[in-house]
């Protein structure tokens, strides 16, 4: 009986420590991400294409989106013995911005994406479509320790730094190196919603740039030029890998040809306006999430076959994955599968 009491005593005493020791670890941060199976999306709920035509079909096209989270101590140690999701240090993945620039960057990511799907679902249906590159830089992200704060916004297109035309994001740090010195106030010529206003910055160090800077992320602005209006809910998700699936429910609703053919089918990539498909993040994670949707078929880029398929394997899934290099390819792919 008093044998009993202190392996009793031991067992509470042991418990308690372990909730002490998992409660501080909760609040330990680390320098990993996780990547864990996400949501999917009905394509014909979230592309509406102007005078489209939506085959009467039981079938979806589904995109398909990761969770991606900063993790603690506890969640580290959880995700390391987890098959199904996958850790990536901060650093690498989100190349030194913080969790909201990180946001900001893929949701601007999206965008593009949007635009991109487009014009490549366009072409693919036989119209002439096209992407406009305009001169300048767009703002896509202002950086916190940046002194742009409360001055540049996302979505401003910068077209001069002092009197130096700026026709591509590509020519700005060429610009700040050769003609400007860190703390200097340097005018900032910019285009926000149709007005062109001359914002004055003093330029500063910013991490991983060589050159005076302001602490804003830039990139190219493109414009589609389509023949078909085309409008997209991305539903809050970010990233470029929706963008192949994009394009297919475009060329679906501009023909009218029914691509799912009464099946669930998934896909991911990134998109090229001329229709190449890219690689993408977290494959073996959308796998999982394909499967809970209940899709049968799922389209990946080539780059990421071999991990998709090792992943369907050792879960064991009956799901049939297709490898495609190009969007064409990706519609190949699906009408031989259906016949």
């Amino acid at each position: 009986m008093k044998g009993g009491k202190k392996t009793l005593k031991w067992v509470i005493w042991t418990a308690a420590a372990l909730v002490v020791v998992a409660g501080v670890l909760w609040f330990v941060p680390t320098p990993y991400l996780v990547i864990t199976p996400g949501v999917t999306g009905n394509l014909g709920q979230m592309v509406k294409v102007r005078n489209g035509r939506t085959p009467p079909s039981k079938g979806q096209l589904l995109m398909v989106a990761v969770g991606l989270s900063q993790v603690n101590e506890l969640e580290y140690l959880g995700a390391r013995v987890d098959p199904n999701v996958e850790l990536l240090k901060a650093s690498y993945a989100m190349g030194g911005l913080n969790m909201n620039q990180y946001i900001q960057y893929n949701t601007s990511l999206m965008a593009n994406s949007q635009l991109t799907a487009e014009v490549a679902g366009e072409r693919l249906a036989g119209l002439h479509a096209y992407v406009k590159t305009v001169p300048g830089a767009l703002v896509i992200g202002v950086l916190k320790k940046g002194n742009a704060v409360g001055k540049i916004q996302p979505g401003d297109l910068i077209t001069k730094i002092g009197p130096y035309p700026v026709t591509s994001p590509g020519v700005v740090h060429g610009i700040m190196t050769k003609h400007f010195t860190f703390g200097e106030i340097v005018p900032f010529t910019v285009v926000r919603k149709h007005q062109t206003v001359v914002v004055p910055i003093r330029t500063t160090h910013v991490a991983h740039d060589s050159a005076p800077g302001i602490g804003v992320m830039i990139s190219s602005l493109q414009e589609p030029v389509i023949p078909r209006s085309v409008s997209i809910n991305s539903e809050g998700i970010g990233g470029p890998s929706a963008g192949m699936m994009f394009s297919l429910e475009i060329y679906s609703q501009v023909t009218g040809k029914d691509l799912a053919r009464g099946r669930i089918v998934a896909g991911t990539g990134e998109i090229t306006p001329t229709g190449q498909v890219q690689p993408i993040g977290g494959v073996a994670q959308k796998v999982i999430t394909v499967h809970r949707s209940g899709a049968t078929v799922f389209l990946c880029p080539k780059a990421n076959y071999p991990k998709a398929l090792a992943m369907a394997r050792r879960k064991g899934y009956d799901m049939k994955i297709y490898p495609v290099a190009t969007l064409s390819q990706a519609l190949h792919d699906l009408t031989q599968s259906a016949t």
